[in-house]
């Protein structure tokens, strides 16, 4: 009964303190094996450094990428990425996380280590093609597997943890990308062979790790006890037990067709949406292109005269390699910081809107605050980059919290295809296209502050229109409140007057008939 009342009050039940240690572990491993090389973070650092290492004797990978628009390359995993994103989920749901999740996971090492193959423009875009495609699953899955393990109202930090792992590993992945170019010449080998050579296969290993610990929903946690896994798969689904029986039917692709369809027809899903596609503009463009923003400030090369390589100079190419690691660091502790907050007040728009307003500015001003020195520079792109982060897990949790738990899978793949397939394909390339023709990044991060602005002001826009309305409710609440309390005293009152009256007549009664 006391387990019972806690949940009904919206508290975790006293198991569900085992469960990060466990699932979101899992979860952290495998992202970080998942997301080492995504959204165009690393190709930009080995493009650099091939560029040190090209003798003109074969075509290698910074002459590659020198022939064409890196942008574009950029553009094209985030075209596989965003169109691989629902089918990818509902693959998920109809046969089992734990499955296509760990597949995916092998699938994207498989593909991640081909990079070293890479000889010509096509093979390229192929592989950057695909490597989305295996990577379109992952953060849905994620996500739609802490949706089954948690309740609605809990979901910022688990959500949290899952997207964490995403930023941290950048941390994470770009001195050791630095170091792993050290092994060129070695096995007859480039340094940036070498590098997706050994970052593909940690991945592999992590995939077919999770085949045997990660469990597909609560019913299937090893680590609980029969009882607690029908409570939680109880709890999760709000105390309703018929949506907790039907969840663990296996979907019918009609079903899941039928889903989408519902989602599609919510008007705060499509306005999530755009918002979210606006984001996207800005962030994927500043996470592909961002350690060669860097290197170009570095060289003196920023406001113009800017190239796709940042120069030759093997020193800029290791500091932009290493410096790159900051701005995740920061976002990493702005996420955390975050969604400790929302979860605190109990509000989640404006924590995603606020920060992304502030952000766009700076980025606007990245001229000026360069024009100063070099560390104001850098600066502007650091606070950019950690308030564009920072409510990332946030606004997954709120777009959870439109949908039920049914919903939910099919709700966060198709808000992240609508910015990731659209938005990150054309994000990067417009960026390319910009330098390319202007020979400057400036006007590239006025553009990428713009659209996060934009976003910004949406979702600020939306946070104060629910603040309203919960204040009105609020306000139109106590009147109600307080006549009830006035009506409860005023009956209490008059039944006190009545029993007064009622006592002096019998007191008076007595005295009479005393006399007589």
């Amino acid at each position: 009964m006391g387990r019972d009342k806690a949940d009904q009050q919206g508290k975790a039940p006293s198991f569900s303190k085992r469960l990060p240690s466990k699932i979101i572990a899992s979860y952290f491993l495998t992202s970080k094996g998942v997301t080492d090389q995504s959204d165009g973070k690393l190709p930009p650092i080995t493009a650099e450094v091939a560029d040190q290492e090209d003798g003109g004797e074969e075509p290698d990978l910074g002459a590659i990428i020198r022939k064409c628009d890196y942008g574009l390359g950029a553009g094209f995993f985030s075209l596989g990425y965003g169109i691989a994103h629902v089918p990818s989920t509902f693959v998920t749901m109809r046969c089992g996380a734990r499955w296509w999740y760990s597949s995916i996971t092998i699938a994207w090492g498989v593909v991640a280590t081909c990079a070293a193959l890479i000889h010509n423009r096509t093979g390229l875009f192929l592989q950057r093609f695909f490597l989305g495609i295996t990577e379109a699953g992952a953060i849905p899955s994620a996500l739609h597997l802490m949706s089954q393990f948690y309740p609605v109202q809990m979901r910022t930090k688990p959500f949290t943890a899952v997207t964490l792992a995403n930023v941290v590993s950048v941390v994470f992945a770009a001195p050791l990308a630095a170091g792993l170019m050290a092994l060129h010449g070695r096995g007859g080998l480039k340094g940036w062979q070498w590098l997706f050579i050994i970052e593909g296969i940690p991945s592999v290993i992590l995939g077919v790790a999770m085949m045997v610990f990660v469990p597909s929903h609560p019913l299937s946690a090893w680590m609980l006890t029969p009882r607690e896994r029908k409570h939680l798969h109880l709890t999760v689904h709000q105390g309703n037990r018929v949506e907790a029986a039907a969840a663990t039917k296996q979907l019918q692709w009609k079903q899941m067709i039928t889903l989408s369809v519902e989602v599609l027809k919510m008007p705060l899903m499509w306005y999530f949406s755009i918002a979210a596609f606006l984001w996207v503009l800005c962030v994927f463009s500043l996470n592909s292109w961002m350690a060669i923003i860097i290197k170009n400030m570095l060289a003196g090369t920023a406001l113009q005269g800017s190239t796709s390589s940042g120069g030759n100079s093997a020193v800029n190419t290791l500091h932009a390699t290493l410096l790159s690691a900051i701005p995740y660091f920061c976002a990493a502790i702005s996420m955390w910081s975050t969604a400790w907050s929302s979860e605190r007040h109990k509000e989640r728009t404006l924590h995603v809107g606020l920060p992304c307003v502030v952000g766009g500015i700076v980025l606007a001003f990245f001229k000026e605050l360069y024009v100063v020195n070099f560390v104001a520079g850098f600066a502007a792109i650091v606070i950019a980059m950690a308030c564009a982060y920072s409510g990332q897990s946030v606004m997954f949790a709120k777009i959870t919290e439109l949908l039920d738990t049914q919903h939910a899978g099919v709700g966060l793949a198709i808000f992240n295809a609508v910015g990731a397939a659209i938005g990150g394909f054309s994000g990067p390339w417009t960026v390319g296209a910009i330098v390319g023709q202007v020979g400057s990044f400036v006007p590239a991060m006025v553009y990428m502050g713009m659209f996060l602005l934009a976003a910004g002001l949406m979702l600020t826009g939306w946070g104060i229109y629910e603040q309203v309305c919960k204040r009105r409710r609020a306000r139109l609440a106590l009147p109600a409140e307080d006549e009830v309390v006035n009506d409860v005293a005023g009956s209490l009152t008059g039944q006190q007057q009545q029993l007064e009256l009622t006592g002096k007549d019998a007191g008076a009664a007595a005295a009479a008939g005393g006399k007589v």
